[in-house]
């Protein structure tokens, strides 16, 4: 039989680089942003803070049940810390802060090393806006903290001759390095401040990494099985187009170039569909277990909010109207989070709402019982 030079043959090779391309597309993924404060410190990080604040100030919030105020004279601000950890999944820090009834507070960013201040004549200076919840997004080259192997937090900071009004802060957290192109970038790009301390805000964000990569793998997968279905019917057009590489059974004397070249197309076809169907059932458990392991989370996520809400309560020793009002609020607000948040957190705000109905339920009846967490 001979070779023929126009043909393209897909072999165990190919399907070998073809499986690895697609499982590369699948495995890639963004990094998950860091939460710093949601209604509570999250992922470690506690609160250092040095002068008088609060954080499960319940006006005005951003987002959730609480925010955090605070009420700070020169040089003095909110304090957030955890042990050394690595910043170079993380390309800024963002939050959410509002002036209060004035406004005006100057303040400053700084990050904090784990050793000792930060350098003085490093930081990202802004001004708050009264009665306004803006965000705020530092880049963490402004703060020298990119790529740091030995963060240890940041304090949010009121400058000299600053309004001493209380200002609030909400919603904090380490945003993820981008995956996507730089077309996929916000063109608001946040503006550093110098070491001359200029004032600086930040506008706009970045496009959503995680969805820009998502539609780059799907790309790709779609042409690689075009490209599939392209060659398998070409390996099977007729004696012209027969395949280059064959079986050595099939090689035998005996069926004559069209037998053998039908049989081996439907050889190669059913390996690679063998292959193909391999490759589907192991995405599919794969992603069972992902889905699982989200639901297990949001378990987890929903009863210490529940934990941490109970807490705050028994802390305020409100009494028993006092903390249905509370519960009910709560509810309410979850109910309204479940129309504007992505379906990732909405699994957990409806966890969520379970375990608080089911404790409001349980306040109204007087049968209470101190909630339990595994």
């Amino acid at each position: 039989m001979r070779n023929n030079p126009g043909v393209h043959l897909v072999t165990r090779s190919n399907c070998a680089i073809i499986l690895l391309a697609l499982a590369l597309a699948f495995k890639a993924s963004a990094q998950a942003p860091l939460p710093v404060y949601n209604d509570s410190e999250q992922n470690g990080f506690s609160d250092w803070t040095w002068i008088s604040h609060s954080l499960i100030n319940t006006s005005p919030v951003h987002s959730g049940a609480f925010s955090i105020s605070i009420t700070a004279t020169n040089w003095s601000g909110l304090y957030l810390r955890h042990s050394s950890f690595d910043t170079s999944p993380y390309a800024s820090l963002s939050f959410w802060v509002n002036g209060g009834a004035r406004g005006g507070q100057r303040l400053q960013v700084q990050a904090v090393p784990e050793k000792g201040a930060p350098p003085a004549n490093v930081f990202y200076r802004f001004t708050s806006l009264p009665n306004t919840w803006e965000q705020i997004t530092v880049p963490l080259t402004a703060l020298n903290a990119a790529n740091l192997s030995n963060c240890a937090g940041f304090w949010i900071q009121l400058t000299a001759g600053s309004p001493t009004d209380t200002f609030y802060v909400d919603d904090i957290q380490f945003d993820a390095k981008p995956v996507a192109s730089a077309a996929a970038m916000s063109t608001n790009t946040p503006v550093a401040v110098t070491a001359a301390g200029t004032t600086a805000r930040a506008e706009g964000g970045s496009w959503n990494a995680v969805g820009w990569f998502i539609a780059g793998a799907l790309i790709v997968i779609t042409v690689l099985l075009v490209w599939l279905i392209v060659m398998l019917r070409r390996s099977g057009l007729g004696t012209s187009k027969a395949l280059v590489s064959m079986p050595s059974s099939l090689l035998q004397i005996g069926p004559g170039p069209d037998a053998v070249a039908a049989q081996g197309t439907q050889a190669l076809r059913e390996k690679m569909a063998s292959e193909l169907t391999e490759f589907a059932k192991q995405s599919l458990v794969q992603g069972l277990y992902s889905q699982r392991s989200k639901l297990i989370e949001a378990q987890q996520k929903a009863q210490q909010e529940l934990a941490d809400l109970e807490t705050r309560l028994a802390s305020l020793h409100l009494p028993l109207q006092g903390r249905i009002r509370a519960y009910e609020t709560r509810i309410a607000e979850l109910e309204k989070a479940l129309d504007t948040r992505d379906e990732e957190m909405r699994e957990m705000i409806r966890a969520t709402l379970l375990l608080v109905r089911e404790r409001l339920k349980n306040e109204k009846a007087g049968g209470y019982e101190a909630p339990r967490f595994n």
